[in-house]
């Protein structure tokens, strides 16, 4: 996925969500490359918590795909399709995996989209025995 695709999708969501405040931010790979990791990009993932999944799954309704209780992360997933790209939208049943406390925003590409700083996503990643995306972030900062 081109930068160009993710603005498009960010775009979308933002859009979907106008006005409406809760806990959310952008993580995995796409987290990581608006902030300057050199990564490859399969989709699109999002993080919540309860209230979030239903604000999504109001607000992104026309692209659900699959909807369900993940064993994975203990948690509510929800799966879109939007413009032929997928996006996963997760709340982690391990709250402390939410790291809301250490989300920022950021303006990328004129977008304000809230993120998890590399720190604390490398952290997040070691949780979860991500090594080669530890070693990844490690070597950016």
């Amino acid at each position: 996925m081109e930068e160009k695709h993710i603005k498009k999708l960010m775009e979308i969501i933002l859009d979907a969500l106008q006005g409406k405040e809760f806990f959310w931010r952008l993580e995995g790979s796409t987290n990581l490359k608006i902030q300057g990791v050199d990564v490859t990009i399969k989709d699109l993932d999002i993080t919540t918590n309860d209230e979030g999944i239903k604000i999504f799954r109001n607000a992104l309704k026309k692209f659900i795909v699959k909807d369900y209780f993940s064993d994975k992360i203990n948690g509510p997933t929800i799966i879109c399709d939007i413009d032929g790209f997928e996006v996963e939208i997760n709340a982690y049943g391990d709250r402390e995996l939410n790291m809301f406390e250490h989300t920022k925003k950021i303006v990328w590409q004129s977008l304000e989209i809230p993120i998890l700083p590399l720190e604390y996503a490398k952290k997040f990643y070691e949780a979860i025995n991500r090594k080669k995306k530890v070693d990844l972030i490690a070597k950016h900062l």
